[in-house]
């Protein structure tokens, strides 16, 4: 492969390439063709990207003194939202997509060499003028301050070479240009004019077999592709192979899986091995990095609150405090239980500090003193240079990017944050002094803009874009997505310049016949850069039907023959031989020191769903609190119950309660309810603390509601509330709580248990308990108990659901009542002992809802085809 390289370095020409993908594979390809012809060592061939071959011609000028100073991308960026903040409306809602926009125009206009006269002239509509007059403005400062930038440094190297102030190379091959801008055609008839022989790398003419296929959609056609990679691969191991994706920059992780999932089935068991073999050329954007994302919630935090769900992200992630996480992990459920806010340092170190002394939580309370001593620092203007030392210093003050050794993909992820540092640094140039947030702000803008992608091997197969791919050449080459919906792709042109404008300078996609021409040469390309090429095409895209390219009827291909859509490789488990994938897999028995967690709600899911109460019982898995805004219900609920405590802790008679005033009644309720929210009101911002007064309010209304209804049952003695019971039954060993025990007129015990979500009923239809819960209480009490109710309590209405006779006035007790309730007890005793021995069957008529929670673990769909 490349043919043409060996001879071009031979006569010393510089090789002038079109991206860096392409310079590396320029460089590994000499490199291989040197130790094929038995070489030892080399002069590192003269391969460079064109931006910076440019640089690099700048710098080779004897007198740079004349030249005027290059500023970096980030200062670009900085002068450009001056000069947009001043023509820009003040309803423009988010000014960095503006700027990023006018860059992306401005870098056009240099590549084609547009006059600025040109630009304010064909001007019309409102951001056309805009646009027009900021580049005005950015390029009187660029000129006042005697710098340039990037997009204008090739008029500036063809300026040194027809001036003799630079030196042209004796020959130069340029490569991997789909076509040329008129600045790099300036640079070229420079270079010419100067003696240097210039010309285009001779573009590869392989494609001796190409073929055309279709699949049902995208993922059929990109595991087909995958496949297809595996089977060349099994008979030339050495094979080079491309996949080309025009869709890869919205897509690419979900490709490469896509991909992965034909070449390597069950690539996931593998770890890094099997992902690494599919090489994906497109990056992400610097700030979607775990670790980039952390350090920038934690420079963040210095001038403003982080939310609950950022706190938790921070809480979670390994990149800061500590490779362990179980005290952390601790302390981010803990937090799930406060209010919902934004968290200065300060308030979420009070509320955190304590709860957990792990090693990890202690190493992250110092994070976050780390956090409260910069903001005491950070009240007066520096040097962008003094605060990307702070900042630097903070996250190291965070161990950040972690504890243990660093892979290479995240070594240079680290290395590319420290230049991110460093290009803060340099805008001193354009910015002496700014305060820190404003720093954070500028550094977390350009991290959304850098696009990362970590140097790694090349995998056996390669994953790119069809631009990414100019210049290359494979032995085997599959071109996705040619339908015709993105094939030719829409033209993009921009919407800063006049649509005159672009017709009349030639600019990219400015008019529909360009994008067509365009996207034809972009395809004969990739027809030619290997010996067999597939283009493919998806029939569907999950709503509509698609249609191939119309430009894959200008080309003579075959009908593709190869594998099909091997499917998803996890399917196979659940087909007719999934009873060979199941295999006892024995709990063992409840050992004499255990403590089964969940209390009675473990004996419950005992009774129907035996793998449950193992998961939640035994191993202890608990589902988060979900991190929701204003007052959880999980909280609300909470609370309610706490006031009821504190409402009934005295233990009062019914005819206690009916002798409450109107004025003890309120003070009553306000004490209770005030002890219920005063653990909230600590953690609470001025948000959420108005939020709990009208809570306040709420449960004034509510328990006013309950007491009436209180007044109105049988006659009652409150002999309890919130009662602890350590239960070791069978060996099980329950940690029970009940929420209130009441003595009725006969002397016996009603077991009370509160519901403040959705209202629930005690029995079903043929008189026995839908919930063993309040079963399990009356087992483990000593005395006779007379009956079981809950009572739900919800700001629509009080209800009482109770057995027969012990809510209700005028309804009997239940006959044979003590048969009745030993016979539940004795489902509590066998729901205990199958526990006790370790049982973990599997509810197969769980519908899918009810057994998704855990249908991973329980594997219930293989048991049910099983079955």
């Amino acid at each position: 492969m490349y043919l043409w390289l060996k001879d071009a370095i031979a006569r010393d020409a510089v090789v002038i390439t079109a991206s860096r993908r392409l310079t590396r594979e320029l460089q590994a390809a000499y490199a291989a063709q040197q130790l094929e012809a038995g070489v030892q060592s080399w002069v590192t061939p003269a391969i460079s990207f064109w931006n910076d071959w440019c640089k690099r011609q700048l710098e080779a000028v004897a007198d740079p003194l004349p030249l005027p100073l290059t500023i970096d991308d980030f200062s670009s960026s900085i002068l450009w939202e001056r000069c947009l903040r001043k023509h820009a409306p003040d309803a423009v809602p988010a000014l960095s997509g503006v700027i990023r926009q006018a860059r992306d125009a401005w870098q056009t206009l240099k590549a084609w060499n547009v006059p600025l006269a040109d630009l304010a002239a064909s001007a019309r509509s409102p951001d056309e003028q805009m646009f027009a007059a900021a580049a005005a403005d950015y390029q009187a400062l660029l000129e006042s301050a005697a710098w340039t930038d990037r997009d204008s440094i090739p008029r500036l190297v063809a300026g040194l070479l027809a001036n003799k102030l630079t030196r042209a190379p004796r020959a130069v091959v340029v490569a991997g240009f789909d076509r040329f801008s008129p600045a790099v055609t300036e640079v070229i008839d420079a270079l010419a004019a100067a003696g240097c022989t210039v010309r285009s790398a001779p573009q590869p003419d392989m494609g001796a077999h190409a073929s055309v296929a279709s699949f049902a959609d995208h993922d059929a056609e990109m595991r087909a592709a995958g496949a297809w990679a595996r089977h060349i691969l099994q008979s030339d191991a050495e094979a080079k192979i491309a996949v080309i994706s025009p869709a890869l920059q919205s897509e690419a992780d979900r490709t490469a899986r896509l991909v992965r999932e034909g070449l390597a089935p069950g690539w996931q068991y593998d770890g890094e091995g099997l992902r690494a073999a599919v090489n994906v050329s497109y990056g992400r954007k610097l700030s979607d990095f775990p670790a980039i994302s952390s350090a920038l919630l934690i420079l963040r935090w210095i001038h403003h609150g982080l939310s609950t769900r950022e706190i938790s992200l921070l809480l979670r992630s390994k990149c800061v405090a500590s490779q362990q996480l179980a005290g952390r992990s601790r302390l981010e459920l803990k937090l799930r239980r406060l209010p919902d806010q934004s968290w200065s340092a300060g308030s979420l170190l009070r509320a955190l500090k304590g709860r957990d002394e792990s090693a990890d939580s202690l190493a992250w309370f110092r994070g976050m003193q780390a956090v409260i001593a910069l903001q005491q620092d950070v009240r007066h203007a520096a040097s962008p240079a003094y605060w990307a030392g702070r900042m630097d210093s903070l996250l190291s003050e965070w161990c950040w990017p972690g504890e243990g050794a660093l892979t290479s993909s995240e070594f240079q992820l680290v290395n590319r944050w420290r230049e991110l540092l460093n290009e803060l640094a340099r805008t001193a140039i354009v910015t002496p002094q700014l305060r820190f947030n404003e720093a954070v702000l500028r550094l977390a803008s350009l991290a959304a803009d850098v696009i990362f992608q970590p140097e790694a091997d090349a995998g056996v197969v390669s994953l790119m874009g069809t631009l990414e791919a100019a210049g290359m050449e494979f032995d085997h080459v599959w071109i996705s997505g040619m339908h015709a919906g993105l094939w030719p792709p829409a033209g993009n042109p921009s919407s800063l310049l006049s649509r005159e404008l672009q017709k009349e300078s030639g600019l990219p996609d400015a008019t529909p016949a360009d994008t067509l021409l365009f996207s034809r040469r972009v395809l004969q390309r990739l027809a030619g850069c290997a010996p067999t090429a597939v283009f493919s095409w998806p029939r569907s895209d999950g709503e509509s039907e698609l249609a191939a390219s119309s430009l894959l009827d200008e080309m003579a291909l075959d009908i593709y023959s190869g594998p099909g859509d091997p499917g998803w490789h996890a399917a196979r488990f659940y087909g007719t031989d999934a009873t060979a994938m199941i295999t006892d897999d024995p709990v063992p028995a409840v050992t004499a020191d255990e403590t089964v967690r969940g209390g009675a709600y473990t004996v419950q899911r005992q009774s129907v769903e035996p793998f449950a109460a193992f998961v939640y019982g035994r191993l202890g898995v608990r589902r988060p609190d979900a991190i929701e805004p204003g007052i959880a219900p999980g909280v609300r609920g909470d609370i309610i119950h706490n006031a009821l405590h504190t409402l009934f802790a005295g233990r009062p008679s019914q005819a206690d309660v009916k002798n409450w005033d109107s004025a003890n009644l309120e003070q009553r309720l306000g004490s209770a309810i005030d002890s219920a929210l005063a653990g909230h009101l600590r953690h609470a911002d001025a948000t959420h603390a108005r939020l709990l007064g009208l809570e306040r309010t709420r449960l004034f209304r509510l328990l006013r509601s309950f007491v009436s209804a209180e007044i109105e049952r049988p006659a009652y003695v409150v002999v309890d509330v919130e009662k602890s019971i350590d239960s070791a039954a069978y060996g099980v060993r329950l940690k029970l709580r009940i929420d209130r025990i009441d003595r009725l007129t006969d002397g016996s015990l009603l077991v009370i248990d509160y519901k403040t979500g959705r209202p629930k009923n005690l029995l079903n239809r043929d008189g026995d308990p839908l919930d063993l819960q309040l079963v399990v209480y009356a087992d483990v009490l000593q005395e006779t108990v007379g009956g079981l109710a809950l009572i739900n309590i919800d700001s629509r209405s009080i209800s009482y659901k109770g057995t027969p006779g012990s809510v209700e006035s005028d309804v009997a007790r239940q006959d044979a009542w003590p048969e009745r309730l030993a016979a539940w007890c004795d489902e509590v005793h066998r729901a205990l002992r199958e526990i006790a021995a370790g049982d973990v069957r599997i509810n197969l008529l769980l519908t899918a809802d009810e057994g998704r929670p855990l249908g991973i673990l329980s594997r219930l769909e293989e048991a049910r085809r099983a079955h």
